[in-house]
């Protein structure tokens, strides 16, 4: 496949290859050292990882989608701006339909999680007791909402 081009296999889960484009390391470096809110740079690794996780889950959410109607999904590619889940669902609308939209719907999912998790965080004092913890679990809510 084209996009796998420059890419490093990660791993194996549940028979779908996932791999990670050289890009991802050079946006990591980039990312992490950039000026930020954090207290030190680990925060801002954290912060890049949970990223590349919503990402990871995003793509296996079509994946897992697309065979859960009869389909293949055997490989999954990560960009720094997103991921590539090859997806081949039968020709069915509903079987297309359900791949297209289950990556979303795991966003979809997290988000009340995610945004629960914070507000009751702030609730509880975590942005004045754990000041970096509280600002990296708002900052991921917001990554997975956007």
């Amino acid at each position: 496949m084209p996009t796998q081009r420059g890419s490093v296999k990660l791993f194996r889960l549940l028979g779908i290859d996932v791999y990670l484009h050289w890009a991802w390391f050079v946006a990591f470096i980039y990312l992490t050292s950039r000026p930020h809110a954090y207290s030190n740079y680990g925060w801002s690794a954290l912060e890049i990882l949970s990223l590349f996780l919503i990402v990871l889950t995003h793509e296996f959410g079509h994946a897992l989608a697309c065979r859960s109607v009869g389909g293949t999904a055997n490989l999954i590619v990560l960009w720094p701006l997103g991921g590539v889940a090859y997806v081949n669902p039968p020709q069915r609308p509903g079987a297309q339909l359900w791949s297209i939209a289950a990556g979303p719907l795991v966003n979809v999912a997290l988000a009340p999680v995610l945004i629960g998790l914070a507000y009751w965080g702030k609730y509880h004092g975590w942005a004045d007791a754990f000041p970096d913890a509280f600002l990296l679990l708002k900052n991921v809510a917001i990554i997975n909402t956007v």
